[in-house]
């Protein structure tokens, strides 16, 4: 593991274009970092990836561990070391965390990760149950889903912050997806509300592919 990369299996640009087979087995994608997010194959279940564990949460946020020989065709993770990290206020939505965020970013032009922890008053999220082919396109998967509103629930957020740089190669911003601290329910986060969270932050030095094992 290579602490000052964050890395990714396949690139957007590639997934987008309905690459939703599992490229790389979940036992080799954890040799390369502990915390991050993706999906698995077929989309079958949000990806999140904590303490080095890969979570799935299904269609309706419910939340598994994956089993190592499953693969993913599409994930972003690197290592994060535990750390004390720094009490932030937020007082608002995600718009406003991530407002929060980039005050605290020094390397804009950089890839970070992130963990971000504590009471949620309310999180939007969604899973994502598997696919079949002929695939459809990645955005009306999506919107198909349920969504899952939840309040007052303790738990993680992870965190993949890339910059313009990457566009095309992974999502250009924050992106974030969520685990309940009972690791009973997660998903990908489209709102929240919260007042004060704990923020760690690791800056990386690039962003760099997975190949895929000959």
């Amino acid at each position: 593991m290579e602490n000052n990369k964050l890395f990714q299996v396949s690139t957007l640009a590639a997934f987008q274009n309905k690459g939703y087979d599992g490229e790389i087995s979940i036992k080799t994608m954890l040799t390369y970092g502990d915390t991050g997010f993706g999906t698995y194959h077929k989309l079958n279940g949000e990806m999140i990836v904590l303490n080095g564990i890969a979570y799935r949460a299904l269609g309706d946020c419910s939340v598994e561990v994956a089993d190592l020989s499953d693969t993913t065709p599409f994930a972003t993770l690197g290592s994060l070391e535990k750390s004390e990290g720094q009490a932030m206020e937020i007082n608002g939505d995600m718009i406003l965390l991530m407002k929060n965020l980039d005050m605290c970013i020094e390397h804009a032009e950089n890839p970070i990760l992130a963990r971000i922890s504590g009471m949620f008053n309310r999180i939007e999220i969604h899973g994502v149950w598997p696919q079949e082919k002929p695939y459809q396109e990645l955005d009306r998967i999506v919107s198909e889903q349920p969504v899952c509103v939840l309040e007052n629930i303790s738990g993680c957020l992870v965190g993949v912050f890339c910059p313009e740089l990457a566009r095309g190669m992974n999502v250009v911003g924050w992106h974030f997806h969520f685990l309940s601290e009972d690791k009973k329910i997660g998903g990908h986060v489209n709102n929240l509300v919260a007042e004060q969270l704990n923020i760690e932050l690791k800056v990386k030095e690039t962003l760099s592919i997975i190949r895929r094992p000959c």
